[in-house]
C-alpha cells in the first residue's frame, strides 16, 4: 500500500484513536489527511497540530456508522484535498485501512466504499460492542 503522496481518511469510531494513526501517515509523506472524530473538536485539534505545507490536514466530526456521514467525508475531503486514496478506520481494538483502488471501475464508488468501511468497522469493534442504530434496535423489539 502507498501513502507517500495519498489522501487520506482517517474515521475514529467511539474508543478508537487517530492521532498515532495521522502521525503516521503524515510522516510516511501523505499528500492530505482528513480525520473525522465522533467527539467534538478532538479531530479539529489533531488537524490543527499537524496541518503543514505539502500536507494539509482537515479534522471534522462524523460518524462512521452513518452513510450519510461518510457521504459528507468523501465530499469534504475531495473538497479540499483531492481524490481520496486511502481510507482508515481506527477503533477500540485496532485499525483497518482501505484502498480505494480496490474499488471495482464498475461500480458505484460510494456504495462500494460504504460497504468497505462497514466491513472494516466490523474488523476494528468486536460486534458486541458495535452500535446499534435506533431503526436497528426498534426493528430489533418488535
Amino acid at each position: 500500500m502507498r501513502v507517500a503522496g495519498a489522501v487520506v481518511v482517517i474515521a475514529v469510531l467511539g474508543g478508537g484513536e487517530g492521532g498515532d494513526l495521522a502521525r503516521r501517515f503524515a510522516a510516511a509523506g501523505a499528500k492530505g489527511l482528513l480525520v473525522a472524530d465522533l467527539r467534538p473538536g478532538v479531530a479539529e485539534d489533531l488537524a490543527a497540530e499537524l496541518d503543514r505545507p505539502g500536507c494539509p490536514v482537515v479534522g471534522v466530526s462524523g460518524d462512521a456508522h452513518q452513510p450519510s456521514d461518510i457521504a459528507a467525508l468523501v465530499a469534504t475531503a475531495a473538497k479540499h484535498l483531492g481524490p481520496i486514496d486511502l481510507f482508515a478506520v481506527a477503533g477500540p481494538h485496532g485499525e483497518r485501512v482501505v484502498s480505494l483502488d480496490e474499488l471495482p471501475d464498475h461500480l458505484d464508488p460510494l456504495a462500494e466504499l460504504l460497504a468497505l468501511v462497514g466491513e472494516a468497522i466490523g474488523e476494528v469493534v468486536p460486534p458486541q460492542r458495535q452500535s446499534v442504530s435506533p431503526s436497528a434496535a426498534r426493528t430489533a423489539v418488535r
